[in-house]
């Protein structure tokens, strides 16, 4: 992942130098000029230009059911715009955009690519700046001052134990119990545990965080890949417990009936997706409609309908016990510009003491 990673940067670089051709009215003076139209005169002004655009092409990193199901409303709501959809990785949407961008066949308009790989999209200088009048639900937390991108949902990363295994007076409260030799062998992380190791980083420092991931490979904690997975495994007693699992999936699988508890550690660290329009989208106005359209409280329904968090106020979680706010969580949100501060050194531990051990 390394050298993918580098290699993307690479390419971002070359690509800065580069230049596209100039249109009549560039996307972002477009932008510009809608926010100077208010409420219904904005939208009624907005959608028949995005009709007369005739379609909006988004590449994201969200499951093909969540996707699906926002086409599905977003049709009801906006007849007339085809929404296209190509859906990949974090690192699939990243460098699909940046080779398309390259070779001047640049088709995406709205663009969710997680954290670690949008500072490389916006130094290529591919994302624009657009500020939907919806970004006002959403707090400083979430969005960044200029407009360049908003959380369309955010995932905490938890603790979890079986409770058919580990009683609720022996579950764990701080990561630091990991170290205990009684769960030698006995507990998991995910091999890609970004956001974890990232929220360390950033909270304990270096020096810390190195001796904490020292201290649970020498406690035999189990690497596993794959967040789902992982919870599964537990619901199954594989192991007792999980350093790192996402809140989400472990809420909607304990629904289902498996034996699990979540542990939210102070502070909980987590992460948004950024969303955000692509600076040389080829249908502005339909990108604006499709964006306004996500941040919206009917589309950030629609994404806690399959158990995401909402970052818009006043949304409330599908799975109440996942509600930080109900909850006194203290979050620690990565954002785009801690991951590309922290990333380098997040890829030389998780290689220095997670894929170096034996996985099935």
């Amino acid at each position: 992942m390394k050298a993918k990673l580098s290699l993307i940067v690479i390419l971002a670089s070359v690509l800065a130098l580069w230049s596209f051709p100039a249109l009549a009215k560039e996307p972002e003076e477009i932008w510009k000029e809608l926010s100077k139209l208010k409420g219904e005169k904005r939208q009624n002004f907005l959608y028949s230009k995005a009709k007369a655009e005739g379609e909006v092409v988004w590449y994201s990193s969200k499951t093909i059911q969540v996707l699906n199901s926002l086409r599905l409303e977003f049709n009801k709501l906006f007849p007339g715009i085809k929404l296209e959809i190509w859906r990949g990785s974090g690192e699939r949407v990243a460098y699909r955009v940046l080779t398309e961008a390259r070779a001047k066949t640049f088709n995406a308009d709205v663009i969710s690519v997680s954290n670690e790989y949008f500072p490389t999209l916006m130094k290529a200088e591919l994302i624009g700046r657009y500020s939907s009048p919806e970004r006002k639900f959403y707090s400083n937390l979430f969005k960044d001052e200029k407009g360049y991108w908003t959380s369309s949902i955010y995932i905490l990363a938890v603790m979890a134990y079986n409770t058919t295994l580990v009683p609720k007076s022996e579950a764990p409260k701080r990561y630091e119990e990991f170290l205990d030799p009684k769960w030698k062998g006995n507990f998991a992380i995910d091999r890609n545990a970004d956001r974890a190791i990232m929220g360390w980083l950033k909270n304990w420092g270096t020096e810390k965080t190195e001796r904490f991931l020292k201290g649970i490979n020498k406690n035999d904690v189990a690497v596993r890949r794959g967040h789902t997975l992982m919870t599964q495994l537990l619901c199954a007693g594989e192991f007792k417990a999980a350093i790192e699992l996402y809140a989400f999936r472990v809420a909607e699988l304990k629904q289902k009936g498996c034996p699990v508890d979540i542990v939210f550690p102070d502070p909980t660290p987590g992460a948004g997706l950024p969303l955000s329009v692509a600076k040389h989208s080829r249908h502005p106005f339909a990108a604006s409609i499709l964006t306004d359209f996500i941040l919206s409280e009917t589309g950030q329904k629609v994404l806690v309908d399959h158990g995401y968090l909402a970052p818009r106020r006043g949304i409330k979680p599908l799975y109440p016990e996942i509600d930080p706010e109900k909850r006194g969580v203290r979050l620690l949100l990565l954002r785009p510009e801690d991951t590309e501060k922290l990333g380098e050194k997040y890829m030389e531990l998780r290689k220095r003491f997670l894929l170096s051990r034996n996985q099935p």
